[in-house]
């Protein structure tokens, strides 16, 4: 990458790490150190290559988290590269540093820079595509792309699911996976496949995953609700 963008990207993905609870250091030549829980980790290219001791990621939780980071530092790479090259955004009375990443059947997917890291939105066009309706905004690249997938006609709408609709299919899985009963292998790996999707697909599973246990908690602590019966 060139200087400019090398520095777009480190800034865009250390904000990116450290929101999903890393420690990002400061670049050295072209190399950004990663550390986790005070250990170090890997450490990501100008280009969103991972590097890795063996000795750094030999547990689970180190592995799992280096596998995190990489899936980060490519998705960074892919957008990073993209809005350095898309044009701006010139609809109407549209202002700011908007960039157009896309555009199809009437529906534009933009993104722009903010402080606190890209941003990305989905809009439609009318009135002879002078102006924008309905803006969907995103944190997440990827939400952002298939929202823009679904509103252009690309995909159904019906083959995708919400990210509450995920997080409630992953404990499902597991509550499966973690029975005492029979299961057949490949139906094991199907599930376990599908759980891996998952956890790359919302970032922020393991926080929703938290929160749908808690409120079943608060629910069976309360007991039992009287039935509600209507005299006559």
């Amino acid at each position: 990458m060139e200087t400019k963008q090398q520095n777009s990207y480190f800034d865009e993905l250390g904000l990116r790490l450290k929101k999903d609870g890393f420690t990002v250091l400061s670049e050295e030549n072209g190399i950004l150190p990663i550390r986790l829980d005070n250990r170090p980790l890997c450490c990501v290219t100008d280009v969103g290559a991972v590097r890795y001791r063996e000795e750094d990621i030999a547990n689970e939780k180190a592995a799992q988290a280096c596998d995190r980071v990489m899936d980060i530092a490519a998705e960074t790479a892919e957008y990073v590269r993209q809005m350095e090259s898309a044009p701006f955004l010139k609809v109407g009375s549209l202002e700011g540093n908007y960039k157009l990443l896309a555009e199809f059947n009437g529906t534009v997917l933009a993104g722009h820079s903010t402080r606190y890291g890209m941003e990305f939105i989905t809009w439609d066009l009318i009135q002879n595509n002078t102006a924008l309706w309905q803006g969907h905004y995103y944190s997440s690249y990827t939400a952002a792309k298939q929202d823009f997938a679904s509103r252009a006609g690309l995909i159904d709408k019906h083959q995708l699911f919400s990210p509450e609709q995920l997080a409630e299919i992953y404990r499902s899985i597991h509550e499966t996976l973690d029975e005492a009963y029979p299961i057949t292998e490949e139906r094991k790996k199907l599930l376990e496949s599908a759980a891996e999707q998952i956890e790359y697909a919302v970032p922020d599973l393991d926080k929703r995953v938290q929160e749908s246990n808690q409120k079943e908690m608060e629910v069976a602590e309360q007991g039992p609700q009287p039935s509600m019966t209507q005299q006559f």
